[in-house]
């Protein structure tokens, strides 16, 4: 008897998951366009400092309050 691949979990649209470039990368667009002044690698810098500092289970949107908070100072 095979499993059933149509039944799967949603995905979890709360969370980054930093292994995949693609998030990654709308993560930082997303800031970027926030902060237009700054270069994407310094916001990418910050989105992974404050990655570091939150449990990323607390999610996306904690993550990206801190960056916001890091790039205004």
């Amino acid at each position: 008897m095979s499993d059933n691949k149509k039944k799967v979990g949603r995905q979890d649209d709360n969370l980054i998951s930093f292994k995949q470039n693609y998030e990654v990368y709308y993560a930082v667009n997303q800031l970027k366009k926030e902060f237009p002044d700054e270069t994407k690698q310094v916001v990418k810098e910050a989105l992974f400092e404050a990655a570091k500092k939150v449990d990323p289970s607390e999610g996306r949107g904690k993550i990206m309050r801190l960056a916001r908070k890091d790039l205004n100072n």
